[in-house]
């Protein structure tokens, strides 16, 4: 009876912790609507509101004056189209080193950790110089392949670890029926890995999303900015324009949103079933 009693207890205390972490976690979400509907003198104001007195909508209008769907479609463009072309060329890659051994394997695989372990910014201003070279400063592809560049790397890692998961019995198999080593991945390896790839391509699309440093560096013209850009132009020196700026971010937390709900399904699989592993 203690014992039926005492886990009850801790499964009390259980559900009242994940309770608070809850909270902890949604309260900097839900203040960030709240700001967006409140008015300049209720942000400012003290003590602080945690609901709009009065609500308002001028921040949203104030954003749709300065046409923050241009923005919209410059970040779905980036990325889209990196979290595209980084799975596509590290898909490869990963089933190579997941099932292969080759000379040098294991120094390319250190190679590619070790690339991981820079800071952007070392590398803002080799890439730039790059870019103005070759003439692709100022344009959408330049910023696709100074991201793809960093997303490729841990992309390769993630999907190894799916790759490893998924038995070569079942690539045997299919070879003994008849299928090649290419149409076995295409037919056997490439379905299953789906929720892999699902959860890796969610993580490097808000990746380039949410990157502000390069695609202000990279992207000079004002028509070819993306959302983190925009919304940087809310903070000033010495004022910063809070409602306009909770209110475009929370517009721009709808298309990764879409993403997550559409993909849920294979991102949670994917996070649960892949790891890296030697």
């Amino acid at each position: 009876m203690k014992r039926s009693k005492r886990i009850q207890m801790y499964k009390i205390l259980s559900y009242f912790l994940l309770i608070i972490i809850s909270i902890i976690i949604a309260f900097p979400f839900y203040w960030l609507i709240v700001t967006s509907f409140k008015t300049y003198p209720e942000i400012y104001s003290y003590p602080l509101t945690y609901y709009p007195h009065d609500v308002t909508f001028e921040h949203f209008k104030e954003i749709m004056r300065l046409d923050i769907g241009k923005y919209f479609i410059n970040s779905l463009i980036v990325s889209i189209t990196t979290s595209i072309l980084s799975l596509i060329i590290a898909v490869l890659p990963a089933y190579a080193f997941s099932r292969f051994s080759f000379r040098g394997k294991n120094s390319l695989l250190t190679s590619v950790l070790l690339f991981q372990m820079f800071p952007m910014v070392i590398f803002l201003m080799p890439i730039f110089n790059l870019l103005k070279n070759i003439g692709l400063l100022d344009t959408y592809l330049g910023l696709i392949l100074s991201y793809i560049a960093f997303t490729t790397p841990i992309t390769i890692i993630f999907l190894r670890g799916f790759f490893i998961d998924i038995p070569e019995s079942l690539e045997e198999a299919a070879m003994i029926d008849g299928c090649s080593i290419f149409q076995a991945f295409y037919k056997i390896i490439l379905p299953l890995t789906l929720p892999g790839i699902a959860s890796v391509g969610t993580y490097t699309f808000l990746f380039t999303w949410s990157e502000l440093l390069y695609s202000m560096s990279f992207l000079l013209s004002k028509s070819k900015q993306t959302i983190p850009t925009f919304l940087s132009l809310f903070v000033g020196q010495y004022q910063t324009r809070w409602g306009p700026l909770f209110a475009g971010s929370l517009l721009a937390t709808i298309p990764p949103l879409i993403i997550f709900i559409i993909l849920q399904r294979y991102f949670i699989k994917g996070l649960t079933s892949g790891a890296v592993k030697e």
